[in-house]
């Protein structure tokens, strides 16, 4: 079964969700994707919502061949296979993923715009991507970063997702929950009848639509607006 587009992924897995809301859990979308099915989740539970980038890393002067992963919060994941294949030692690997931190963070800045980054210290932290194909390294990185920023509880959620890598993603989360499992799946787009690439102007105006119900602390609703479909 496919879903119609990550709207409808949002809805249903909002639903798998609910019984872990608490009043302290935040949602942090994958990228301009999972930005775009955590805001369904976020609106359905009204709890925040916030963007965490995460980054692939390839290996120095070999186009190609990744070797791990870079997101927010110094989250950082190395590849065991890639780390074999790569001509460069694992020492100036690290070094090599260090210097894409930067990178990261100036792409979260330009996607938040002046806004803050959300802090789930002590929180219920919700990871939302719009699906787990196999072998995505972003992941295993975001919710190490995550990890990192101290949350009560962390939960990996997915509207779709391959059983084994859902399966090596337990050791990030205390919980990862699917709504529709796969034996296979080449890529996420196959899980969905409409699958457009998020564009940074929709990321931040869904950014900017969840601060209605959920203000970032010490200012106000802001005035209502339209909701993207």
């Amino acid at each position: 079964m496919r879903f119609q587009d990550r709207a409808e992924a949002g809805r249903r897995l909002a639903m798998l969700l609910r019984p872990y809301r608490d009043g302290a859990m935040q949602v942090f979308g994958l990228g301009g994707g999972g930005v775009r099915v955590g805001y369904e989740v976020a609106h359905a539970l009204e709890v925040p919502l916030d963007i965490w980038v995460s980054q692939r890393v390839e290996a120095p002067e070999q186009p190609g061949l990744e070797v791990g992963a870079v997101s927010e919060g110094e989250g950082f994941f190395l590849d065991v296979d890639g780390v074999r294949a790569a001509s460069a030692p694992a020492s100036e690997l690290t070094r090599w993923m260090d210097g894409h931190a930067g990178e990261v963070a100036l792409t979260a800045q330009r996607l938040r715009g002046h806004f803050p980054r959300r802090v789930p210290t002590g929180a219920t932290a919700v990871l939302v991507v719009d699906g787990v194909a196999a072998g995505d390294m972003r992941i295993h990185a975001a919710l190490r970063g995550l990890r990192r920023q101290g949350p009560r509880r962390l939960l990996l959620a997915a509207p779709v997702g391959v059983a084994r890598e859902l399966e090596r993603l337990r050791v990030e989360a205390d919980e990862v929950l699917c709504v529709q499992f796969a034996w296979e799946l080449g890529s996420v787009a196959h899980a969905y009848e409409v699958f457009p690439l998020v564009p940074s102007v929709q990321v931040r105006q869904l950014l900017e639509q969840a601060r209605q119900w959920a203000p970032l602390p010490g200012e106000g609703a802001p005035e209502e607006g339209g909701r993207w479909m």
